[in-house]
């Protein structure tokens, strides 16, 4: 099963939301840019059966996983603080 990441990260105006460097959406807000990554990682789950996930890009260049769509069986942590 294939895996894949949605990157949410700010550009000049707002916040884009791109796969494997392509940009998908660019939205205003952080917030917005989120919950479009988030529903277009749900609806590629439940079309094609891939796992996918969402990440923000942070301030030092990292970035954080904040959702995950079919990533059964992988262990994470047992609540966000």
């Amino acid at each position: 099963m294939a895996r894949s990441v949605l990157t949410v990260e700010p550009v000049l105006r707002g916040w884009v939301v791109s796969l494997k460097g392509k940009a998908l959406d660019l939205r205003a807000t952080k917030l917005e840019a989120i919950g479009v990554a988030s529903r277009l990682a749900a609806e590629q789950n439940r079309a094609r059966g891939d796992s996918t996930g969402v990440a923000v890009r942070v301030a030092n260049g990292g970035s954080v996983l904040i959702a995950r769509h079919g990533w059964s069986g992988q262990k994470s942590r047992d609540g966000f603080r």
